[in-house]
């Protein structure tokens, strides 16, 4: 059953640079087929920062609109962010990032009128949240995936390459993994310290991440727990090309370099700093404290 789309309040929050520009032609499609089927309530803001997508996202929830995501896995958790300050207020997302992994994750169309179908839809899927707690004592969250090490310093040039498209996906590693040396981390799971040479450390909620890949594929964003890769560094770090091409279906998880780990709580330290990322954006250095809230962010899915 669908929500009457004339009764039906929806704040779109546009991040008018995600996916190159993308989301400003994303969101009028998707406004023309909510459109057609009576939707007039609607409000499009353009954020200006991230700080500004999570203030104008908590008002929207406040007001009891439909929050709606527009731009790619970082806008989501800004979004996010905001939309979790009511309890119970339902948010969506129309994909227009370059990666979209998130919805990926949840099966989330992309084509607009499949998208606006969604939005005037009543299924709801409740998702876990990341907490994540910086060196300086300051807590963000994290929708899809925490990770460091050599896929965040990979991120970094993805970053610096947004000309290049979703390519900058495939030359970034090979360009940050000439320059690699692992790094020594101490992982504490629930308590349970596990120490290791590594290349790379995945806390994931979802684990699709990089454009596709299937990092972590154990994962789910309703299993109440955080499922951890750790890419041990014993092995060359030139082994991680054909590491990475299995990624795409999940194949990796059974080479001897890739060890796992799940729990509620993680703390993870490394003996040289190390950028960490959370859904492509970067978040600190480590150590960084993760835990899980269980299914406290309604989604709208198909």
């Amino acid at each position: 059953m669908s929500v009457p789309a004339n009764s039906l309040r929806i704040v779109a929050v546009v991040n008018p640079i995600s996916g190159g520009g993308a989301s400003k032609q994303q969101w009028p499609a998707v406004a023309a087929a909510l459109a057609s089927e009576g939707a007039s309530d609607v409000r499009v803001v353009e954020s200006e920062s991230s700080e500004h997508a999570t203030e104008v996202a908590a008002e929207s929830a406040r007001s009891g609109a439909l929050t709606v995501a527009v731009g790619g896995d970082g806008h989501v958790r800004d979004v996010a962010e905001g939309v979790l300050t009511v309890g119970g207020a339902r948010m969506g997302i129309a994909a227009a990032g370059r990666g979209n992994d998130l919805v990926r994750h949840l099966g989330l169309p992309k084509d607009p009128a499949a998208i606006a179908a969604v939005l005037t839809g009543d299924t709801t899927r409740r998702i876990d949240v990341l907490d994540v707690r910086r060196p300086d004592g300051v807590t963000t969250i994290a929708v899809g995936n925490v990770y460091a090490g050599l896929d965040s310093e990979a991120t970094e040039l993805i970053n610096s390459l947004r000309w290049m498209g979703p390519a900058a996906y495939r030359v970034a590693p090979v360009m940050a993994a000439v320059r690699w040396k692992p790094i020594r981390v101490s992982i504490t799971v629930d308590g349970e310290v596990r120490e290791s040479l590594a290349h790379m450390v995945v806390m994931a909620n979802s684990g699709d991440y990089g454009h596709g890949l299937r990092m972590v594929p154990s994962a789910s964003v309703d299993s109440g727990v955080i499922e951890v890769l750790l890419l041990r560094g014993d092995r060359s770090k030139y082994r991680l090309a054909r590491l990475m091409k299995q990624a795409q279906t999940g194949s990796h998880v059974s080479r001897r370099e890739v060890e796992f780990l799940s729990g509620t709580s993680i703390t993870m330290t490394s003996d040289r700093p190390v950028p960490v990322y959370a859904d492509g954006d970067y978040l600190s250095e480590a150590p960084v404290t993760i835990t899980v809230r269980p299914r406290v962010l309604p989604i709208a899915v198909s």
